[in-house]
C-alpha cells in the first residue's frame, strides 16, 4: 500500500503516452495530474504540490530543462524524474535537475516503479541536490548579433543581460555584477516537432509490469 509521496505530475507532449502512463499509475493507487507542457504543468504544481514531477525534457513552449530548472529552485522538495527518447541510459544528462532519468523506448514501466521506489527511499536525496544551471530559451540570432537577455540572479534577484553573440554556445558561466554570484547558464533548443517516443512494446501490458508490492 502506498502511503507516502502518492501524488504524481506526468508533463509530456506525448498525449498518448501520458494517457498510458497516467492510467497504470492509478491502477497502482498514485493520484495522477497531466500537463502537456512546462507552463501548465507550473500552473499545476501553484495549485497543488506534488511529491513526484515526472517530466519530459524536449516540449513546446517551456521545455522540462526549463521546467526542471525552475522547480529545483522553487519547489525543491519535489522529487523528480527527467525522460526522454533523445538520450540513451539511465545517467541523468548533464546540467539536468533531476534525481532520476528514464530513457522512453528503452525501459518498461517496471524499470520507471523502481525509480519511483528509489527516490522515496532515499532520505539523502533533498540534501545532496547540487545546484541547477538556468535554462534559457535559444533566439534565433545571426553571427555578427549581439543580441542580449536579461537573467535574474538566483541569489540577490536582481537582472543582469547576457550577450547571446556565439548562437552555438551551450553553457555558460556568468558572475552577477550586483552580488558576484557566480550563475550557470545553458541554452535549450526547441524541438521542431512533438516527441513521439512511446513505451516499449511490452510494458503496455499495464499493471503486469508493475512491482508487485505496489499494485
Amino acid at each position: 500500500m502506498i502511503n507516502q509521496m502518492d501524488d504524481v505530475l506526468v508533463a509530456d507532449d506525448n498525449a498518448l503516452l501520458v494517457s498510458v502512463l497516467g492510467e497504470i499509475f492509478r491502477e497502482s493507487g498514485y493520484s495522477v495530474r497531466t500537463a502537456p507542457d512546462g507552463f501548465v504543468a507550473l500552473a499545476m504544481i501553484r495549485d497543488r504540490i506534488p511529491d513526484i514531477l515526472i517530466s519530459d525534457l524536449n516540449m513546446p513552449r517551456m521545455s522540462g530543462f526549463e521546467l526542471l530548472s525552475v522547480v529545483r529552485r522553487r519547489f525543491p522538495r519535489i522529487a523528480v524524474i527527467a525522460m526522454s527518447g533523445a538520450y540513451t541510459g539511465a545517467i541523468v544528462p548533464q546540467g539536468v535537475p533531476a534525481d532520476a532519468f528514464y530513457p522512453k523506448g528503452e525501459c518498461s514501466v517496471a524499470e520507471l516503479f523502481e525509480m519511483l521506489c528509489a527516490i522515496k527511499d532515499d532520505a539523502t536525496r533533498y540534501s545532496a541536490r547540487a545546484a541547477a544551471p538556468i535554462w534559457v530559451p535559444a533566439l534565433p540570432i545571426g553571427e555578427d548579433d549581439f543580441s542580449v537577455m536579461a537573467v535574474a540572479c538566483p541569489e540577490c534577484l536582481r537582472t543582469f543581460y547576457h550577450c547571446l553573440h556565439d548562437a552555438e554556445l551551450l553553457r555558460a558561466e556568468r558572475s552577477c555584477p550586483h552580488c558576484l554570484h557566480p550563475v550557470q547558464l545553458a541554452i535549450v533548443r526547441t524541438p521542431a516537432d512533438t516527441d513521439k517516443t512511446g513505451l516499449p512494446f511490452a510494458s503496455l501490458a499495464r499493471t503486469d509490469n508493475v512491482p508487485a508490492n505496489l499494485r
